[in-house]
């Protein structure tokens, strides 16, 4: 829980804004040690439900007490619910698979209009991606916000051949989706026929599936099977697993555009719930899930069930230490989930790994793993080399919240004239985090940091929002550096409000900067 901030009565923030150089209120020491312990399993079970009427169209208003969710006929507590197209903390992927075999020749130029009417339906932040496949899948159109864009880049999407790799497809999509965040939407465009898979034996068909639908609960991902017309041809291998990720099998006489415009309402109509298992209670066995409403004649979609695997630490190990990187990857992935904290150990070895996947992987294991021991060495990925592997372990260290406040502190404390980019990604978070013991260190670094980390630890002492750190936003005021004091002064009035009007008015006086005369003018102008 992010810790309260201070109160700010008036009497106090008029101390601190009227006397240059005021001191701050007695702060309590900082740096202590301490550890947050939640008490709960590690893993999160979340489910995307749909529920429509029996015309088909979607149910909304839902509350959590009109849900029951049942594990293997047992009621479930949940711990998290909401309508999904008002979480933004769950933003939405899409990926479109188009089927370019040969049995899919006349559906090939119907899907750019399509994905361009799914994407207007759609929240500004949520992301389509096409891609087409056969024998082998290629990425046509890669994620992307923007509803042209598929008209410029999907103009030739090249002419249908081949096989139909249905299956493992769709297992390429789900390994490139799970490093997403939020939810995911596969929407496979096919007639079904996969000749691939489908040539083994039907035990092996079964546990690869069991694999798919595992790698689909763990990275929130639905899957829907848009079939283009009726055939005699039967779809039962794909239309089951289909069903049992949550999603749906519909059928189109090629008016692709329609449907997935209403493919997009039906997205953000959804509900999120999520409950908490422990994930060493009957490993290895088929876990059914069921999901009820209370109302009358609603029909309810949600994945129906997984597997947990057994544990095979000794294997994922093997495999950490592979030559291969995409079986590193995989095994870095996997730990997260082991349920056996001696991971850890070989997940803090991975953080070296010189593949940026491997790495980014090992951290985001880590974060799941939720062991708070793990701090020191995500707070040393912060300066990795590689920029998505620092903003991982940003997010992983928010999740430890205040247990990461004293290794963040003093990893910015340290040096605070390097270059090393970890800097800035420390100082967000720490001000993130919202604790009072970030105060000590952001004053220093304000005080006697780079320039462009002095303007990091103004912001950040903002984003804070603590009035004991005025006064060092007040003396930056007059920093040499433009962009110091153009966010000291953003930071005095998100933390102080209207009482800071006299100390922006003074600072305009003495501001010899047009262009910062202008920004100041228009905060006191919003106060």
């Amino acid at each position: 829980m992010r810790p309260r901030p201070y109160l700010r009565p008036l009497a106090a923030l008029a101390a601190l804004l009227a006397i240059p150089g005021a001191a701050a209120p007695p702060r309590r020491s900082t740096l202590r040690e301490f550890v947050e312990v939640v008490d709960r399993p590690w893993q999160r079970i979340g489910l995307t439900v749909t529920v429509t009427d029996r015309a088909g169209r979607p149910v909304r208003g839902l509350r959590r007490a009109d849900f029951r969710v049942l594990e293997n006929e047992r009621p479930v507590d949940l711990a998290d619910f909401g309508p999904e197209g008002a979480r933004l903390d769950r933003p939405l992927s899409v990926a479109i698979l188009l089927d370019l075999s040969e049995s899919m020749a006349g559906q090939v130029k119907k899907v750019r209009e399509a994905a361009g009417a799914l994407l207007h339906g759609l929240r500004p932040k949520d992301q389509i991606m096409v891609a087409k496949f056969n024998d082998e899948i290629t990425v046509l159109q890669p994620f992307t916000a923007d509803p042209g864009e598929p008209e410029r880049t999907l103009a030739r999407v090249g002419r249908a051949w081949g096989g139909t790799a249905l299956f493992r497809s769709v297992e390429q999509t789900l390994r490139d989706l799970r490093e997403r965040p939020g939810r995911k939407v596969i929407l496979v465009v096919s007639d079904g026929l996969d000749n691939d898979v489908a040539r083994g034996p039907n035990v092996l068909q079964s546990l690869y599936v069991q694999d798919l639908l595992r790698l689909c609960l763990r990275s929130q991902t639905v899957v829907y099977g848009i079939r283009p017309g009726m055939s005699a041809t039967s779809w039962l291998p794909f239309e089951g697993f289909v069903d049992a990720t949550g999603g749906r099998l519909l059928y189109t006489g090629g008016d692709l555009e329609r449907l997935f415009g209403r493919l997009a309402e039906e997205f953000l109509s959804q509900y999120y719930l999520g409950y908490d298992v422990d994930p060493k209670v009957r490993q290895g066995r088929w876990h059914r899930i069921r999901v009820e409403v209370g109302r009358p004649d609603v029909i309810v979609k949600a994945m129906a069930g997984y597997v947990k695997p057994r544990a095979h630490l000794a294997a994922l190990l093997d495999d950490l230490g592979a030559r291969d990187v995409e079986t590193r990857a995989d095994a870095a992935y996997e730990l997260g989930f082991a349920g056996d904290m001696r991971a850890e150990k070989y997940l803090l070895q991975a953080l070296e790994d010189g593949d940026e996947k491997v790495r980014r992987l090992a951290v985001e294991a880590l974060a799941r793993l939720g062991d708070p021991t793990a701090i020191p060495g995500l707070v040393g990925m912060v300066g990795d080399r590689a920029a998505s592997v620092r903003e991982a372990a940003g997010a992983a260290l928010l999740l430890f919240g205040a247990a990461a406040t004293p290794a963040l502190a003093a990893r910015i404390t340290g040096m605070p004239d390097s270059a090393d980019p970890g800097l800035l990604v420390a100082v967000r978070v720490l001000a993130r985090i919202g604790d009072d013991r970030a105060l000590d260190p952001l004053e220093s670094l304000l005080k006697s940091g780079a320039a462009g980390t002095r303007v990091a630890a103004a912001e950040a002492l903002g984003d804070l929002g603590l009035s004991p750190g005025i006064p060092a936003l007040r003396a930056a005021l007059a920093d040499e550096a433009p962009d110091v004091r153009r966010a000291a002064v953003r930071s005095i009035a998100a933390i102080a409000g209207p009482p800071a009007r006299p100390v922006i008015e003074d600072y305009i006086r003495r501001e010899t900067d047009p262009e910062l005369r202008r920004a100041a003018r228009a905060i006191l102008e919003s106060l």
